[in-house]
C-alpha cells in the first residue's frame, strides 16, 4: 500500500513538472518568404499560416503538459521559411487567368524553423523540419489550398514539443 502511494506521488511529481507554461514569440516568415506572400501569395495567406501553427504547437504542447502563457521558463520562436499550397491562392488566381481554384492541383508543404530559449536566453533547442510532396500521387486528393503545408505543421510541431520536453526535463 505504501509502495501505490510513494508511485503516486512520484508520479504526481512528474506531471506537476511537466505541467508548465511556455511563451511563444510572434511567428516570423523568412525574408524570402514574406516577398512570395507580398508578391504571389498574398498576406492573408501568412496569417492563415501563423495561425495554423500557433494551434498545432499548442496543441502538441498540451499533449506534453505545458500550455501557452507569457513570462515562462522557455520561449520558442518560430519562422515560416517556406510554403507551398496545393492549390493556388486567392491572391494568385486574380493574377493568372489560367489558374482554376477548383481543378488546378499542386505539389505542396512547409519548411519551418524553431528556436527554444530558457529564460536567460539561451538557445536550449533547435528545430528544423521540411516536408514536400515529391508527386502529384503524394497529395491527398481533393486537397484544400494549404493540405500539404498542414501536414508538415503537425509534424513540425510534435518535434516542437520533443524538444520542450528535451529542454524543459
Amino acid at each position: 500500500m505504501r509502495l501505490i502511494s510513494a508511485m503516486a506521488g512520484v508520479a504526481a511529481l512528474a506531471l506537476a513538472h511537466t505541467a508548465s507554461a511556455v511563451t511563444l514569440s510572434p511567428i516570423s516568415y523568412s525574408p524570402e518568404f514574406q516577398v512570395e506572400l507580398d508578391e504571389e501569395l498574398g498576406l492573408r495567406e501568412g496569417e492563415y499560416l501563423r495561425a495554423e501553427i500557433t494551434e498545432a504547437v499548442s496543441n502538441a504542447l498540451a499533449r506534453r503538459g505545458a500550455s501557452l502563457g507569457a513570462g515562462a521558463d522557455i520561449t520558442i520562436e518560430i519562422s515560416i521559411v517556406d510554403a507551398d499550397p496545393n492549390r493556388p491562392t486567392m491572391q494568385q488566381t486574380r493574377g493568372r487567368a489560367g489558374l482554376d481554384p477548383l481543378r488546378s492541383v499542386s505539389t505542396g508543404g512547409a519548411e519551418l524553423h524553431a528556436v527554444l530559449r530558457n529564460a536567460s536566453g539561451e538557445v536550449v533547442g533547435e528545430v528544423d523540419h521540411r516536408r514536400y510532396d515529391e508527386t502529384l500521387e503524394d497529395v491527398f486528393i481533393p486537397p484544400t489550398t494549404w493540405t500539404s503545408a498542414e501536414r508538415s505543421i503537425r509534424q513540425f510541431a510534435r518535434k516542437v514539443a520533443d524538444a520542450y520536453v528535451e529542454a524543459a526535463g
